[in-house]
This record gives C-alpha cells, structure tokens and sequence, in this order.
C-alpha cells in the first residue's frame, strides 16, 4: 500500500554571502508497508524521523527516489489528486493543543475534515460525531464543548476521532502519547489496538518510547544519523544481542 524508495533529503544552510552547508538528512530509506499493518520508526532527535513523515505526507519533496501510495507517486500528482491521497492518510500530532484550534467544540473539530470531502446535513453530521465518540470511548454529551475544557487524555482522543472521521487507510501517529501519563497512555494504547482491528487501519508510529512501538507495531526501524541501521519483525522476535537493537534500546 505504501512503498518509499531510496529516499535521500538534504539541507543546505547559510546565507547569501556565505558558503552554503549541506546537512544529509535523509540518506536512501527504503520500507513497506502492507494494508492493516504497523510500522514504527525510533531514534534520538535529528535522526530524521520528522522530515520522512513529512515527505511522506507530502508536505516536503525528497531529494532523490519515490513515495509511493496506493500505486501512484505522491509527488507526481496535482493538488486535486493529491485531495485524496490526504483522505487516505491522516496524522495524530503529539500536542492535541496545537493541532485543534482552541476556538471550536469538539463537534466542529471532528466534522472539519469531514465537510472537506462530504455534504451531510447537521443531524447527519452530529450522527456521525457521535459515533466517532463512542468509538474512542468518549461519552457524547461532550459534543458541544469547547476543545480546552477536556483533559489532555480526553483531547488525544479527539484528535484520534477526527483521524479516523474520514475512513483512512493509515494514520500516522507523530509522538501522539509521549505526553500523557502512563495510565492514558496504557488507556490509549489499547484503544488504537482495537481501532487498528476494528477498522483495519495502518499505522507509521514515531515514538522514542520503545515499549510504545513494541505494543503497536509489527515492524521497526531504528533511524540514525538520517540512515536505516536496524530493521527488526516484532512478530518474529527479535534478537536481543542485535548491535543496532541494543542501540536502539539505549538512545
């Protein structure tokens, strides 16, 4: 469903009267991923873990090789095509705040990506909401709250509701429970589980928690210094006395 080839990205900085650097990013990454899989990515800051996500929602253009998403490459295709591409694909951040504008229930949050691709009527639409809250465990009557009024908890759940509002076929989840405390955390873990079975959904996990990716993913890749240097199958088990597992265990 999801194949990127031989990616490479690199920054160039500097100014106009002085020699530009170059920073390698990104240097020939390679994966898969099949529908209803998960994969997860791991590694410090500045490995490059941000600028693939962004390359692969196209919202940033490789250097070098493809993104391919459901036969067609990404960068290939006009804004119009690309509409549906961004149906199909949908990101939870890892601060709900920032990504939610603080001036809007939870109803108007949730339809917004609904009323990109759908004409419904209201009481359709307030259906639909609803049923988006029931299905990550949120009780209804907070429909027509304001967003600030919930619990971060709560909020994460929101933002999971609204990603899932128009039926993709992956969610990319960007470090989206690395700021809730270990019982939401465990909370929502379970709850994407369900929803990745439920829906048959595929997830792209950046996290640095690796018990995270452990839970979610059934294949990780440990990102380096822009490079892939481990590729491990959960399902498989994976070798524990592995130099770049060991690493990633440590980073």
């Amino acid at each position: 469903m999801l194949i990127c080839e031989n990616i490479s990205k690199t920054y160039k900085k500097g100014s106009f009267f002085s020699k530009k650097e170059e920073t390698k990013v990104l240097n020939n990454i390679s994966f898969q991923l099949q529908e209803g899989r998960s994969i997860g990515f791991v590694g410090r800051n500045g490995a490059g873990k941000s600028t693939l996500m962004k390359i692969i929602l196209g919202l940033e253009r490789a250097d070098s090789g493809s993104i391919i998403f459901m036969g067609q490459n990404i960068h290939n295709l006009k804004y119009s095509q690309r509409k549906e591409i961004y149906k199909n694909m949908q990101i939870v951040f890892q601060d709900p705040q920032s990504s939610m504008n603080p001036n809007m229930t939870v109803f108007q949050i949730i339809c917004e990506p609904v009323n990109n691709y759908y004409k419904y009527s209201i009481d359709e639409l307030r259906n639909i909401v609803k049923d988006l809250l029931k299905s990550v465990e949120l009780d209804t009557n907070i429909i027509d709250k304001n967003i600030t009024m919930l619990s971060g908890g709560q909020q994460q759940r929101v933002a999971i509701a609204r990603a899932l509002a128009i039926k993709p076929k992956v969610i990319i989840l960007d470090e989206a429970l690395s700021n809730l405390d270990m019982v939401i955390q465990s909370q929502i873990l379970k709850l994407l589980e369900d929803l990745k079975e439920k829906y048959n959904i595929s997830l792209i996990v950046i996290s640095h928690d690796i018990r995270v990716v452990f839970k979610l993913c059934d294949d990780i890749i440990f990102l380096e210094n822009g490079e892939i240097k481990g590729n491990f199958n959960v399902e498989n088990g994976v070798d524990m006395e592995n130099t770049a597992f060991q690493k990633m265990l440590v980073f």
